[in-house]
């Protein structure tokens, strides 16, 4: 149980930094771009990961002692969570979906309303997971085929597409096994492949290997990349 709570604690800790430093990163990069967007890849991943480091801060807090596992502080996480998938959301239908873009605003309004409805509504953190964790997956499915797309396409060379279709896959098992394993002696099995899931988005954005070669193709600015006609 000890190693158990330590390995919690590290990967939390680790999730925070990366996430922090990727939020960083990438809001820097979509300043510097000399078209800017709302719906550009760098800002939507920043606000999610800054999201998510608020999300894992209070976690990490919490495993520490300075803050109480309250219910008040879940609800205050489950919105920060929000706050990561929204955007995202928003994304997933300009590159799926735009034919139906008058809609959009009215999609991402009512994905946010279910999510705050359910945060705010729900009696327990077992019963919010349960109906929140499905939203989780159903955008971690359609934004891995995103990637495998733009992987086996090439039209993100900027972001190593691979990587993003590994990292969304240990993200989807952290949350699907977060809930079954929350009250067994391997709960920090979740913790851990987040942190993992992390480092690759790290490697997938930062994509040492685009750069390297950077003086030999031309440098593309990676707006929201549309799948559908």
């Amino acid at each position: 149980m000890q190693v158990g709570t330590e390995l919690v604690l590290f990967s939390s800790m680790a999730t925070v930094v990366i996430s922090a430093v990727i939020g960083a990163y990438l809001g820097r990069k979509w300043l510097r771009q000399k078209v800017r967007l709302l719906t550009d890849l760098p800002l939507v991943f920043a606000i999610a990961f800054v999201s998510q480091a608020i999300n894992i801060t209070i976690v990490t807090l919490q495993h520490i002692g300075l803050l109480e596992a309250t219910m008040i502080f879940f609800r205050i996480r489950t919105v920060a969570i929000g706050g990561s998938i929204i955007p995202i959301f928003g994304a997933i239908l300009q590159i799926w979906a735009p034919s139906i873009q008058r809609y959009h605003n009215r999609l991402v309004y009512l994905v946010a309303l279910y999510w705050l409805a359910i945060d705010f509504v729900g009696a327990t953190q077992e019963l919010i997971m349960t109906l929140l964790i499905p939203v989780l997956l159903v955008l971690g499915i359609v934004m891995m085929l995103t990637f495998i797309i733009t992987w086996r396409t090439g039209r993100l060379k900027e972001v190593r597409s691979d990587f993003m279709v590994i990292s969304v896959l240990f993200g989807m098992a952290s949350q699907v096994l977060r809930v079954p394993l929350l009250a067994t002696s391997i709960f920090y099995v979740p913790d851990v492949l987040l942190t993992i899931s992390m480092v690759l988005t790290a490697i997938a954005f930062a994509n040492p290997w685009y750069y390297r070669n950077l003086k030999n193709h031309p440098q593309e600015s990676p707006h929201m990349v549309t799948i559908s006609g």
